[in-house]
């Protein structure tokens, strides 16, 4: 469902039809209004447009930076769900192992008993 949602950003009104929540736009809208506010005042040769280019790079950059860093993450995941794997693979062969060794033991020990009895 399309939210309209009115938002300022730098003494400019726009209406924005977003699937997000009101609550999330305005605050998107806020943070990006104090920033353009703030790169404005900060210098006297910045136009708004100016100012909104340097944000869209910005935010270019830091959803870049974003998806890198999840790819980073999904690609650790693997490789620690692959290591959970061999190491699972591992320790049911060392059971198996340790099974036929105490079979083996059991059988040892039988025979054991069975001389010591004659």
């Amino acid at each position: 469902m399309e939210n309209k949602v009115k938002v300022k950003i730098i003494g400019r009104e726009y209406t924005l039809g977003t699937d997000n929540s009101p609550e999330y736009t305005l605050n998107l809208a806020e943070e990006l209004d104090e920033k353009m506010n703030g790169m404005l005042s900060e210098s006297q040769t910045l136009s708004g447009l100016d100012v909104a280019i340097l944000c869209a790079l910005d935010a270019m950059d830091e959803a870049r930076r974003s998806a890198a860093d999840a790819d980073n993450i999904r690609l650790q995941l693997g490789e620690y769900v692959s290591a959970a794997n061999r190491a699972q693979s591992g320790a049911e062969s060392h059971r198996k192992e340790i099974s036929a060794l105490k079979k083996r033991i059991e059988e040892l020990e039988d025979r054991l008993n069975q001389k010591s009895v004659f």
